[in-house]
């Protein structure tokens, strides 16, 4: 079967799981298939669905994330996190917004997306601001223009993300490894269109502590850092494809995480 989207879900919470596949599923009519990697099994409800494919690893999510675009056949790829959900119909207008706008196969949607719920949620994720690689915004680093947008949740040519290398498992978690994708892209030509409205929505804030507190250390220990030192040197003008296969560089166990069980 042709798939319309590859949906990449890197998954620790498999308990979420179901709630999020039917979520996807009301989100869009397009044929799709979702990819789970990760090193917990899903129920077997979820994978009795032709369309659902899980890969074991525990790696680092941004790992997980890329061993997944390798296996990915649809048409075009997006990817969420296993605290979230897509919103209803809304797969479906990012994709129709994508065909509507865009001039090459290299052109990106970057979509609106909220963290935590009800008056927790802050007013400057559904303002276009908050989507720019601007110095005030990001992680400030020299030599990336701060007209730039982020890509933290998108729709993008599947072939073309592979073309790019995909996301450089060398940073650990997805906010940066998107962060680093988004740059890469936009160097390499894509235009990329904003979808007014948010089409994914995660119940997580910046804890640091609990099931969240590896990847909030791992953001601002390890990865922002790497970020500002790979973005502050003037080489990275130059840097656009990266290795598709970089996650196997990756540890194959995230000791920040899973230090007690292998």
């Amino acid at each position: 079967m042709r798939y319309k989207l590859s949906v990449i879900l890197p998954s620790i919470r498999v308990g979420n799981l179901m709630y999020f596949y039917t979520k996807l599923k009301e989100s869009t009519s397009y044929p799709l298939e979702l990819i789970v990697v990760g090193p917990y099994d899903p129920p077997q409800e979820l994978l009795q669905n032709k369309e659902v494919s899980y890969i074991k690893d525990h790696g680092c999510p941004s790992r997980c994330q890329q061993i997944a675009l390798t296996h990915a056949t649809g048409e075009y790829v997006t990817w969420g996190a296993d605290d979230g959900c897509f919103l209803k119909d809304k797969l479906t207008e990012a994709i129709d917004f994508l065909e509507s706008n865009k001039t090459s196969y290299k052109d990106i949607v970057t979509c609106k997306y909220t963290e935590g719920t009800g008056n927790n949620i802050s007013e400057r994720m559904y303002q276009d601001a908050y989507y720019k690689l601007s110095p005030e915004n990001r992680v400030l680093a020299k030599f990336i223009p701060s007209d730039y947008w982020l890509i933290n949740v998108g729709i993008i040519d599947t072939k073309y993300a592979k073309e790019l290398g995909g996301w450089d498992a060398q940073f650990e978690v997805t906010a940066i490894s998107h962060m680093d994708f988004a740059v890469r892209a936009q160097r390499n030509g894509s235009n990329v269109f904003m979808l007014p409205k948010p089409i994914f929505c995660c119940t997580h804030l910046f804890e640091t502590t609990g099931d969240h507190a590896p990847i909030h250390h791992s953001q601002i220990g390890h990865d922002e850092p790497l970020f500002r030192q790979v973005y502050n040197s003037p080489e990275s003008v130059g840097r656009i494809k990266i290795d598709l296969n970089n996650w196997q560089r990756s540890p194959s166990v995230w000791r920040r995480r899973f230090h007690n069980e292998i």
